[in-house]
C-alpha cells in the first residue's frame, strides 16, 4: 500500500513539474497579439501580400494568416458548424466550430480597413486551441479577461451571423473597391446611407438587376442577423 502511495507522489510531482516548466510566448503580428504555450513550436512561412506562420503540437496544427489577401471568407457553401459573431476589443468577428468539436476558428475581417486574420486549427485537443484563441487582443487592447466562447449563445443554423451572410450573399454582387454588378460597398457608399436607410433596405424586396439577378432580403424575424450585418458594416475602422 505504502509502494502504491509513493508511485502516486513521485508521478503527482512529476506532473507538476513539467507543468511549471511551460511558459508562455507572446506572438505580435501587425495589431494583433495573442499567447500560446512554449511546448507548441511556431513555424514562419514565406508570404509575398500576408504573413503566414502555424502552431503545433502533437499532431496539432494552427494555421495563422494576417494581411490584406486573407484566406477566409464566406463566398463558398457555408458548412454545417456552430458559428457565432462576436466583438474583439470593438472588432467584429466570427467563431466557428465543429458539432464535433475538432475545429475551430477565429475570423477577423477587418483588424483595420485593409487587413484581416483568420486563425483556425487542422486537429487535435480543441481545449487547447480555445485556450489560445481566448489570449487574442487587438490593437492597444489592455483587456485583462480572456475572450469567452459559449457555444449555447451561438447563433441558429437558420441564422448565419451577420458577417457570413455580408460576405456570402452582398458580397456575391458587391465589391468593397469598385462597381460590380451593383455599386461598390466601400465606407463612403455605407456612411452616405446611413444605418436607418441601410435597415430598411435589407428588409424589402429589390428590383431584378442585370443578368436576372435580385439582391438578398433579409426577413424582419432575422433581426438579429440585420443588427449583427449594420454591427459589423459601421464599427470604427
Amino acid at each position: 500500500m505504502n509502494r502504491i502511495l509513493i508511485i502516486f507522489i513521485l508521478l503527482f510531482l512529476t506532473s507538476c513539474t513539467k507543468q511549471e516548466n511551460i511558459s508562455f510566448h507572446q506572438l505580435e503580428v501587425g495589431k494583433v497579439k495573442f499567447e500560446y504555450p512554449s511546448d507548441w513550436k511556431l513555424t514562419k512561412m514565406q508570404s509575398i501580400d500576408s504573413y503566414f506562420s502555424y502552431l503545433s503540437k502533437n499532431g496539432d496544427t494552427i494555421c495563422i494568416v494576417y494581411g490584406m489577401y486573407n484566406s477566409k471568407i464566406y463566398k463558398d457553401s457555408i458548412r454545417d458548424n456552430i458559428l457565432k459573431q462576436i466583438t474583439i476589443d470593438g472588432k467584429e468577428a466570427v467563431f466557428e466550430i465543429s458539432k464535433n468539436r475538432n475545429f475551430a476558428s477565429i475570423y477577423i475581417p477587418k483588424v483595420d480597413s485593409t487587413v484581416g486574420l483568420y486563425m483556425f486549427n487542422k486537429k487535435g485537443n480543441i481545449q487547447d486551441v480555445l485556450d489560445i484563441y481566448k489570449t487574442i487582443k487587438l490593437g492597444k487592447s489592455i483587456r485583462k479577461t480572456p475572450l469567452k466562447f459559449n457555444f449555447k449563445e451561438n447563433t441558429a443554423p437558420n441564422s448565419l451571423p451577420g458577417i457570413v451572410v455580408y460576405e456570402n450573399n452582398c458580397l456575391s454582387c458587391h465589391s468593397e473597391f469598385r462597381y460590380e454588378i451593383g455599386p461598390s460597398l466601400d465606407q463612403k457608399f455605407i456612411q452616405s446611407k446611413g444605418k436607418f436607410w441601410l435597415k430598411n433596405y435589407l428588409y424589402s424586396k429589390k428590383k431584378t438587376l442585370e443578368y436576372n439577378i435580385e439582391c438578398s432580403r433579409i426577413q424582419k424575424k432575422d433581426s438579429v442577423t440585420t443588427n449583427e450585418l449594420l454591427k459589423y458594416l459601421f464599427q470604427p475602422l
